[in-house]
């Protein structure tokens, strides 16, 4: 029983937590993708220093796609 030592269970807790968090973001890929989308626009936005109405109503689309995502994930396709 060697093998069984505390490093041993700290190295495989390590793993299985890593392989929970891939799953977990594979899953919520999407939505991180809607949220570049949105940093994106905002930061294209931005680039005068001044955000106009349109820009704002640009934003928001984008926003509103990061909810369609979301209650997709929640409800099925």
């Amino acid at each position: 029983m060697e093998w069984l030592s505390l490093s041993n269970a700290a190295y495989l807790a390590a793993i299985l937590i890593g392989g929970y968090m891939s799953m977990v973001a594979v899953k919520w890929r999407p939505i991180l993708k809607e949220f570049k989308d949105v940093a994106e626009k905002y930061n294209e936005a931005m680039k005068d220093g001044k955000l106009t109405a349109k820009e704002k109503q640009e934003i928001a689309k984008e926003s509103m796609d990061i909810l369609s995502v979301a209650i997709r994930m929640v409800w099925g396709k």
